[in-house]
């Protein structure tokens, strides 16, 4: 086909799907109306099964769910716990293709059934709600994205997955096999996370690392023998300030979200367990940082003589600038011209499946989702007048990359 009548073809889906945006809204809210808190397995199946029955208009050759493995959470006293998580879903046609995509998002958002921000409100174009960004909208368009690909002469023959996980807002520990399973079976991976708050489209990403601090130290009468206790809570307080500092390295940061312990104010504390989350530019940050981690926690403990283990449990490796990325970032620059939504590739501090899947070797980018803001806030919003440009974006990028592999088949 020709890139003039590729063209058409994809203004002509804009067009068609502009006009079906009250029903292309009303698929986002049937899944947004669902609670699908990443630890609330029952409500993420929910969402899978709706997400399932959606894809039945595709006419797909496979529906089905697949169990992940658990989560690895610390409790309160520093000790590994398992949850178990929903199931991810997977739809495919066309699997013995020659040429295969995967479209990847997840059906997890970061509101468990008991935060108060639940429902879903429409205003003109615009959606606020718990997951209408992050990332429902954007399994929307990537439903009406491959939906495209029978209205073409090409499109028979591109086989394609598409698949939603359960835990990706808490790092798809559980998810991570499946995943790397998908990039050693696939030639291109198409992520629905939102665009940027800018509507551009992710291009590098960092690296996301979690570590838990578990401080013990020794209790004691805080009248009687205050010089016999070492504080746990001041071992970790110590740590975290000297932690933060590694902030001076360009591209590194690193965040204390939680810190917990203690008990009697009487009591010299001998337990606390601080939490960070800790994001790095480059695979060279990711080693320095934990060897800045590792020594770290030594000279604290020689210093104020207790002990502190670090615990790491969740990593994502950073994404970084390839010259394959840079195709498809010109491929998603060019659609965006022709469906007149304009977009760029843009880096950003955030981490998701993209990481991982480009970690394992394939060639993605994972922003194309519904353009929209404050997500993992009460304030989330989706324009679902986005939906078709999108749409028509993802398209685009799957026939330019099958069109590269005919060329050199």
């Amino acid at each position: 086909m020709s890139q003039t009548n590729h063209s058409a073809q994809l203004a002509e889906l804009s067009k068609r799907l502009h006009g079906s945006v009250d029903e292309l809204a009303a698929n986002v809210v049937a899944l947004a109306e669902i609670n699908s808190g990443s630890f609330n397995a029952s409500g993420v199946n929910q969402c899978g099964e709706r997400l399932a029955e959606l894809s039945q208009s595709l006419q797909p050759d496979l529906v089905e769910t697949l169990d992940v493995g658990p989560t690895i959470t610390l409790d309160e006293v520093g000790q590994r716990r398992e949850t178990n998580m929903g199931q991810a879903v997977r739809v495919a046609k066309r699997v013995d293709a020659p040429f295969r995509v995967c479209v990847f998002g997840h059906l997890d958002t970061v509101f468990a059934p008991d935060h108060p921000f639940q429902s879903v409100t429409r205003k003109g174009d615009v959606l606020y709600g718990p997951g209408v960004a992050d990332c429902k909208g954007g399994l929307v368009i990537g439903l009406e994205a491959l939906r495209h690909l029978d209205t073409t002469d090409w499109g028979h023959q591109v086989g394609w997955e598409f698949i939603a996980v359960p835990d990706e807002e808490v790092g798809s520990h559980g998810s991570k096999t499946l995943l790397a399973s998908i990039a050693s079976t696939t030639q291109l991976g198409l992520g629905v996370e939102p665009a940027l708050p800018t509507g551009n489209i992710a291009a590098a990403r960092k690296g996301s690392l979690t570590v838990h601090a578990v401080c013990r130290g020794v209790p004691a009468h805080v009248g009687r023998a205050h010089e016999d206790g070492r504080s746990a809570i001041r071992a970790a307080a110590r740590l975290l300030d000297q932690m933060e500092e590694a902030n001076a390295r360009a591209g590194t940061t690193v965040n204390c979200g939680a810190i917990r312990g203690g008990g009697p104010l009487n009591v010299v504390p001998d337990l606390a367990v601080a939490s960070f989350n800790i994001r790095v530019q480059t695979d060279a940050d990711h080693r320095w940082i934990r060897e800045q981690v590792a020594a770290l926690a030594a000279s604290v403990a020689d210093e104020l003589d207790v002990s502190i283990d670090l615990d790491w449990i969740a990593a994502r490796p950073p994404k970084e600038r390839t010259a394959a990325m840079e195709t498809l970032l010109q491929d998603a620059v060019s659609a965006g011209q022709i469906v007149e939504d304009p977009v760029i590739g843009q880096d950003t501090g955030g981490s998701c499946d993209g990481n991982d899947l480009a970690a394992s070797g394939l060639w993605n980018l994972d922003s194309l989702g519904i353009r929209g803001g404050g997500i993992h806030s009460k304030a989330e919003f989706a324009d679902v007048a986005s939906i078709p440009t999108r749409s028509a974006i993802m398209a685009h990028l799957i026939h330019q990359a099958f069109e590269r592999h005919r060329l050199n088949a």
